[in-house]
């Protein structure tokens, strides 16, 4: 399961949230906006920082923060799903 951490408004979030619709992997991704009540601190106890767009991948164990790199990720790894 992938879960993305994003903020409404920001362009870096919105590159990232346009890479799983070209890949079609809305489904397989949870998106928590760090507006909602309590989803800061969720993201600072897995990243350590208050910083967006950050994505946990538990399957792979692996997260990670900056949108380019996210973008890589997801395509090396879920292109195709």
């Amino acid at each position: 399961m992938l879960t993305l951490y994003v903020k409404t408004g920001c362009p870096f979030c919105a590159k990232v949230k346009n890479a799983v619709a070209e890949l079609g992997i809305e489904d397989q991704i949870e998106e928590r906006n760090i507006a909602e009540d309590g989803v800061v601190d969720e993201l600072i106890e897995k990243g350590g920082q208050k910083m967006v767009p950050f994505l946990v991948d538990s399957e792979r164990e692996v997260s990670m923060y900056e949108s380019d790199d996210i973008v890589a990720y997801l395509n090396e790894h879920y292109a195709g799903s």
